[in-house]
């Protein structure tokens, strides 16, 4: 019987829970890019994202499955005004393509201590008509609250989404393919 209580008390770090988190839509989304004239941004404050996360019988988050991001790309607004939003429109194709869509693959969580962890996550990124395979990595922290801090960048090339430059005032503006996207989150247990 002591041999028993011996053996659940060792595995009883180890036991799982999964819970489901998700963002409820409020997510800080910056595109960040130049042009021949000024530098831009393209800002969003709303996005969901949602994964289900597994922690152990201490609270350390073990692993993060189905992890997945949407947003609508007329939620980016630019410093620059109402001509900036609609040619980045018309240059996604927002008529036809209204979402941008990260779904991942396989996510992996490492714990750095303190409640930190570094988060990788290989998937499949959409914007306008093209998708591609990417990796996405991320910092992350577990708040006093349960909730999940995520903080990354990712840096592309719109033209591998079928994403051309756009061109203001008869190309006399012109932006570069080149733009970071910056993204800052909290995920909370649901």
């Amino acid at each position: 019987m002591n041999l028993m209580i011996l053996l659940i008390a060792i595995a009883a770090p180890v036991i799982l829970h999964a819970q489901s988190y998700t963002t409820n839509g409020a997510a800080k989304i910056e595109v960040v890019g130049t042009s021949n004239i000024h530098d831009w941004t393209l800002t969003s404050s709303y996005g969901t994202c949602t994964s289900t996360v597994g922690t152990d019988g201490s609270g350390i988050i073990t692993s993060m499955t189905n992890l997945g991001f949407t947003m609508t790309v007329t939620n980016l607004k630019s410093t620059h005004g109402g001509t900036m939003d609609n040619n980045a429109y018309k240059a996604m194709a927002a008529d036809k393509y209204p979402t941008i869509k990260f779904n991942s693959t396989s996510v992996t969580v490492k714990s750095n201590g303190g409640g930190n962890y570094s988060i990788t996550a290989p998937g499949k990124l959409s914007i306008s008509s093209g998708t591609k395979d990417v990796t996405l990595v991320a910092t992350g922290k577990m708040n006093a609250d349960k909730s999940i801090s995520v903080n990354g960048s990712y840096a592309l090339v719109t033209t591998d989404y079928n994403v051309k430059p756009i061109s203001i005032m008869l190309g006399a503006i012109k932006t570069s393919a080149n733009v970071t996207i910056n993204y800052t989150l909290t995920m909370k247990p649901q």
